[in-house]
């Protein structure tokens, strides 16, 4: 299996302290009869790996998993990743195990074939997601804005694409929705956006009723890559470095 990854600590800092979380990207494709590394996996992960019955499944399963376990990999300095492995909590989401570091957790997302996973202290929630811009989903992820965001998309509309802006909005819902572990059954009123500008090469978004957290999303090529964290800590992310690997991946034509 060719796998293509880019992994990337990023410096979490905050008026008194600096923490680090790490960040990765992987690119591979599951073909039906593959079977995950057991130099990667341990043998309960390739069991269930083994057990699921759609190809899907399978190829989000070991996409979110080797993503983890890199992201885990760097930032724990760990080297074998069979030592680090992600079990499924009661609301479905990740949790992360590290046999030599306690105190850390993981947010996974994944489209396509790309994987995508950020590590972070516990004391420090981060969500993450991506996602394609594909205009043929575009009224699906409308259906998450309310009136006021819609009318605040259609304010700045003429700085981007609308649909680049849609989906934007839809990651960021994503990745919030992920720290609160309630996925998109949480109301669309809850996980409101009070505001998205273009700063610094990304979209910055706010939040109405979540004003302790921020969000930073980023085009990559066609599709928009974000991170959810506290809004007082300041972080970035070398894009460039991530686009040189993944470059004629990120510029596939819409499906």
């Amino acid at each position: 299996m060719h796998v293509v990854l880019y992994t990337e600590q990023l410096m979490l800092k905050r008026e008194e302290t600096v923490m680090k979380a790490a960040v990765s990207i992987v690119h591979a494709v599951c073909h039906a009869g593959a079977s995950l590394d057991s130099e990667m996996f341990h043998p309960e992960e390739c069991s269930y790996f083994e057990s699921l019955l759609f190809q899907r499944r399978k190829a989000n399963f070991m996409l979110g998993r080797l993503s983890a376990k890199q992201a885990a990999s760097v930032l724990l300095s760990e080297p074998n990743l069979r030592n680090i492995s992600v079990e499924t909590g009661v609301f479905g989401q990740p949790l992360l195990r590290a046999t030599a570091a306690p105190g850390y957790q993981v947010s996974i997302a994944h489209c396509d074939n790309i994987g995508t996973a950020v590590v972070f202290p516990e004391a420090h929630p981060m969500g993450i997601d991506i996602e394609k811009i594909n205009p043929g989903r575009i009224k699906t992820m409308e259906s998450l804005l309310t009136m006021e965001e819609r009318e605040r998309i259609a304010a700045v509309r003429g700085i981007e694409e609308y649909s680049v802006l849609v989906t934007v909005s839809w990651t960021v819902k994503e990745a919030i929705s992920k720290i609160l572990h309630t996925g998109f059954t949480a109301s669309s009123q809850v996980l409101e956006i009070n505001e998205i500008r273009l700063q610094g090469g990304c979209f910055r978004s706010t939040f109405s009723h979540f004003p302790q957290y921020a969000a930073q999303s980023y085009q990559l090529g066609n599709y928009i890559f974000t991170i959810v964290a506290p809004r007082k800590t300041e972080w970035s992310m070398n894009m460039s470095r991530i686009c040189e690997p993944f470059n004629p991946l990120f510029h596939q034509s819409y499906l």
